[in-house]
């Protein structure tokens, strides 16, 4: 039995966090504030808590901060109906134990609260040691991390970025290597930047190269610089990416691309923290935190001989895995608003809109943002329809991956997202805003429910609850006759 303190300004969900609690034999403390909270946390001890992200007053960020500055290792959960990057990575970098999106799944909140308790017994033991030591031996103890200011801005609210968040912040307060896995245009060097920004090394510079755009001798002198006279062309001494990110961090995109011999220097380089020029004996150090990243599977490349093992396990301390952009169809909506933003006033029709979100980006975030941009310059200034955007996705049916296939409600609930997502900040929406959606989701729901139905409008009006006479005349509308 554990007591369990809940932080939230809803009575609905800490009465829901009270019955559940309790059901599983701990003991809830209710807080509506982070104040009150501090107020009781001395008297009830508490061994986890649970706190919602925006409260009245101080903050659960704030309260987080507060119980880490003072040296509490109580575990915490952050919960929130607003999932940001930044929220989530700030929360992972403060300390949190975990960091949970609303609404609530209580199965797997109850993994975390397991998990939580577990390594608040465990807190519990190693401080009753270190209290033993400190009598003994009068050890120090450690001084708490300091905060570190803002990212890059990653768009994406679904619950696979969510994990992404929370690794992000969770690697940003070490110095450890990562590796960061995803497809070509899934953002890999944004996170990378992401890690930086919000790590201890944030003040020094951030050096990205890519390792498959050079051959071996030049991707060699990129890296480690070269001195006067080192080959043909090398006019003067020349300071290499490791040399200029000194204090700070070097991205390494591509690394399954590096050659067998770049590989032995990396990996003498990560052992020692030291190099030579190319054409000097000099030996110099820098002090750098490596990021790498890759398309490409590292353990094949181990197994075809390719890609050195000791370099990848030197290189693979900590990994994060970006999912491609049709794993998380949820955050195109966010996507093309975010890239719409950039052109002032632009709109685009729902007809386009569908087909954005239908559509399997096997280019990733990348080959969305191309898209927007083609698509702006091909619609002057008029909303973008289907034809302004490229051919590809103009085309684009999606009878050519039949694994796909959605329900006609998971359709319909997405293509409405859309719509509130982009049609309601349209100046002068009010009074148009319901005609808007209609002409959103409408025609595909009629093609969908063809579908279903093998053309046949008797049964389309039966399961649509319309007339057959207005289902005609809807689909005249929609030029489907």
């Amino acid at each position: 039995m554990s007591k369990i303190l809940v932080i939230d300004d809803e009575a609905g969900v800490c009465f829901a966090f009270e019955k559940f609690l309790k059901a599983e034999g701990h003991v809830p403390v209710i807080c509506a504030s982070a104040e009150d909270a501090l107020a009781r946390i001395a008297d009830e001890t508490p061994d986890l808590i649970i706190t919602d992200l925006r409260l009245p007053g101080m903050s659960g960020l704030e309260l987080l901060e507060q119980l880490k500055g003072e040296g509490d290792d109580v575990p915490v959960i952050i919960i929130t109906a607003h999932g940001t990057m930044k929220a989530a990575v700030d929360a992972m970098r403060l300390g949190a134990y975990e960091y949970l999106v609303k609404p609530i799944d209580l199965d797997e909140a109850k993994i975390h609260i397991d998990r939580a308790l577990e390594t608040s017994r465990k807190n519990r033991e190693m401080e009753r040691l270190r209290q033993e030591l400190l009598e003994l031996y009068g050890a120090g103890a450690a001084s708490a991390p300091v905060r570190a200011a803002g990212p890059p801005v990653i768009i994406g609210k679904t619950p696979a970025m969510q994990e992404v968040y929370k690794k992000i912040g969770a690697v940003s307060m070490g110095d450890v290597t990562v590796i960061i896995y995803g497809e070509s245009g899934t953002g890999k060097e944004l996170v990378a930047r992401a890690i930086h920004f919000n790590s201890g090394r944030k003040n020094g510079p951030f050096e990205p190269i890519n390792c498959a755009s050079l051959p071996e001798a030049l991707l060699e002198s990129e890296l480690y610089g070269h001195e006067k006279g080192a080959f043909t062309g090398a006019l003067r001494q020349k300071r290499g990416k490791v040399e200029m990110a000194n204090g700070g961090t070097i991205f390494l995109d591509e690394i399954g691309d590096i050659p067998p011999g770049i590989q032995v220097k990396l990996l003498r380089f990560l052992e020692e923290k030291k190099f030579t020029r190319v054409g000097g004996n000099e030996h110099l150090s820098a002090d750098v935190r490596i990021i790498a990243a890759t398309n490409q599977n590292l353990e094949e490349k181990i197994q075809d001989g390719t890609f050195r093992e000791d370099l990848y396990y030197r290189l693979d301390v900590v990994s994060i895995r970006l999912p491609p952009l049709r794993e998380r169809r949820g955050d195109a909506p966010l996507l093309v608003a975010h890239f719409l933003s950039r052109h002032e006033g632009q709109e685009i029709t729902g007809e386009a809109m569908a087909l954005l979100l239908q559509y399997d980006w096997p280019g990733n975030v990348r080959e969305l943002r191309n898209a927007i941009d083609h698509a702006v310059v091909l619609a002057r200034g008029k909303p973008i329809a289907p034809v302004h955007l490229p051919d590809p996705i103009a085309r684009f049916t999606g009878t050519e991956s039949p694994e796909r296939e959605e329900s006609l409600g998971l359709q319909i609930a997405r293509i409405a997202s859309a719509a509130f997502a982009y049609h309601y900040r349209r100046p002068n929406i009010e009074g148009r805003l319901y005609n808007e959606m209609v002409e959103l989701w409408e025609r595909p729901l009629i093609e969908r429910a063809l579908k279903e139905c093998n053309g046949n409008q008797v049964r389309v009006a039966r399961l649509l609850g319309i007339h057959r006479t207005t289902l005609r005349k809807r689909m005249q509308h929609y030029g489907m006759l």
